[in-house]
């Protein structure tokens, strides 16, 4: 770790790092705007508007993430951008309406996001790594039958050997670079790799760079003069579900972008502040309503923070914020802008083609983390193929291409909706959740050993194992008490607690819900080291709840705190 989150790196190396990142950062903007626009077919002077209002865009919401103001903002380095999953949904409004519905849809978006932000605790059993995964690689499907498809897109006048050359030659040059390349190098790989890829077109006469040279050093694009499309039209309401559902996904990416930033962001461990997430998702949730009134997609995080955290140790906030002000100033120059314009279709393609490939293993790897059984592995192919069978349109061609089908022809949709029933199916029909509530404090733990005693005699723990349950239920409880006793969470009434446990074949699984406090039991348990203090009940307290429990997981939200215990049977 050379800059952690909070460290103040010089003012020069921040800036030649924000600069240099800035304008990698620009490619995949430019890339997945100028694909949504030329299949849509919309005019050259919207192309131009939408990468400036998205680079714009983008930039402000790094540096609100890197800032995080009033509570707004992950407060880490996170690049944002126009995102690749809206590829999709986006395309389809602006053959249907336009900017004028396209605006209006990611509108609803953001005020949808702007509601997951708010209770992100609910989702806290629905965002799991099985769903983030399985979705991750959906994206990754849903998006890499247009880069095929741009693969071969050359002028006619072109050789027959040009596309597959220069496709060719860049997915070799990127995928090398990647593979073999030294650390500096591999930061340059989307200019190295389109650069090389460009050479070759150049020598095949298909690359044209007379835009470039047309375009001004320094402009403002034209907006559009549409505005939004109130009339709320049958358009709206049948593309609808596809854009709500877009946002749930982008809400995901958002959720494990934040969380791995957070790993990243220090020489230590430390347990995840979900109110920082919050944050992170309100944040993407107002760039969305911002892309709505501009009539553009919605943004998302992209992959450079967390490059430039696990690849080259940097994850200074500060840094983030050069970064978004230098993206906001690249957009304000045309040159750039016609410069990506000018690559050749096989070039992005392939570029595409690895990187979206990139994304589909992340996706297996988030799916796979933590392990899964044949249950959720068999849920989450089938939603994966349900999906990528839409998406190639393989399924039922024939409905799908009728105005009514036409709401399920997106395979992201389709098969996230899939994953999604399958996942909450499996939770409703799994064991039995029972509950108990009870005051915050030291006399409800006669009432909470009870409960669990009879929660064991249920389910026939052996005696052994009972104890370790009611061991660490006692231990979380006096936990929790202690941190209100040492002045850390004031309350002006009294507190309720409420626990939930649930039985399954290796053990049990405690959530204690509680209002929020500041102090973290994940963090204390590790600040406790391998010899805590004898003398210190805080201490002996999280030692043994250390000893009896498998796992702690303290996740603490704005408006509720969850401590989640899990207890082994044997």
């Amino acid at each position: 770790m050379r800059f952690a989150a909070d460290d103040r790196p010089p003012g020069a190396v921040s800036a030649v790092i924000g600069v240099q990142t800035a304008i990698l950062v620009t490619v995949p903007v430019v890339v997945v705007t100028t694909i949504v626009t030329r299949i849509a077919d919309q005019s050259d002077a919207y192309l131009s508007w939408a990468i400036f209002a998205s680079m714009v865009i983008g930039g402000l919401l790094t540096i609100l993430q890197a800032k995080r103001l009033v509570g707004i903002g992950g407060g880490t380095l996170t690049v944002m951008g126009a995102s690749g999953a809206a590829i999709g949904v986006g395309v389809l409004a602006l053959v249907a309406g336009g900017p004028a519905l396209l605006g209006m849809l990611v509108l609803a978006s953001g005020l949808c996001q702007l509601a997951l932000a708010a209770r992100l605790a609910l989702l806290r059993r629905v965002i799991t790594p099985v769903v983030s995964g399985t979705l991750t690689a959906l994206v990754a499907a849903t998006v890499i039958p247009m880069a095929f498809a741009m693969l071969a897109r050359v002028p006619a006048s072109a050789p027959p050997a040009a596309a597959p050359t220069v496709a060719a030659v860049t997915m070799l040059c990127v995928v090398g670079i990647m593979l073999r390349g030294k650390r500096w190098v591999r930061a340059w790989n989307p200019v190295i790799g389109m650069g090389a890829g460009c050479a070759t077109a150049a020598l095949f006469g298909i690359l044209d760079f007379g835009r470039v040279a047309a375009a001004p050093w320094i402009g403002i694009p034209t907006p559009p003069v549409s505005g939004l499309d109130l009339s709320l039209d049958a358009s709206f309401w049948l593309l609808l579900p596809g854009f709500l559902f877009v946002s749930f996904v982008i809400t995901v990416r958002q959720v494990g972008e934040n969380v791995r930033m957070q790993r990243l962001s220090g020489p230590e461990p430390r347990a995840i502040d979900f109110r920082r997430v919050q944050g992170s998702v309100a944040a993407c949730g107002g760039g969305t309503l911002l892309s709505g009134f501009a009539g553009v997609l919605p943004p998302w995080p992209y992959l450079a923070g967390v490059g430039l955290a696990s690849g080259a140790g940097i994850a200074a906030r500060r840094i983030g914020a050069y970064i978004g002000v230098s993206f906001i100033a690249l957009a304000f120059v045309p040159k750039i802008t016609a410069l990506v314009l000018s690559i050749p279709a096989p070039v992005l393609g392939a570029y595409m083609t690895v990187l979206f490939g990139i994304v589909f293993a992340q996706g297996m790897r988030t799916l796979f983390q933590e392990g899964i059984d044949q249950q959720y592995a068999l849920v989450a192919g089938l939603a994966f193929w349900i999906g990528a069978g839409i998406q190639f349109q393989a399924i039922f061609p024939a409905y799908v291409a009728t105005p009514t089908g036409r709401v399920l022809a997106n395979g992201l949709t389709v098969g996230g909706l899939t994953i999604l029933l399958l996942h909450l199916l499996l939770d409703v029909t799994g064991p039995r959740r029972h509950r108990v509530e009870v005051a915050l404090r030291a006399e409800s733990l006669s009432e909470l050993d009870r409960f669990l005693r009879d929660f064991a005699a249920r389910y026939r723990w052996s005696r052994k194992a009972t104890d370790r349950l009611r061991a660490a239920a006692e231990e979380t409880l006096l936990s929790l008490l202690r941190q209100e006793e040492e002045g850390l969470a004031p309350a002006p009434g009294e507190r309720r607690l409420r626990v939930v446990a649930r039985n399954a074949r290796s053990g049990a699984r405690m959530e204690f819900t509680a209002a929020t406090h500041e102090g973290n039991l994940e963090n204390q348990m590790v600040l406790l080291g391998d010899q805590p203090d004898p003398a210190s009940q805080r201490d002996l307290s999280l030692a043994l709840l250390r000893h009896h429990a498998a796992s702690v997981r303290h996740h603490q939200y704005h408006n509720v705190d969850i401590v989640t215990v899990r207890v082994n049977r044997t």
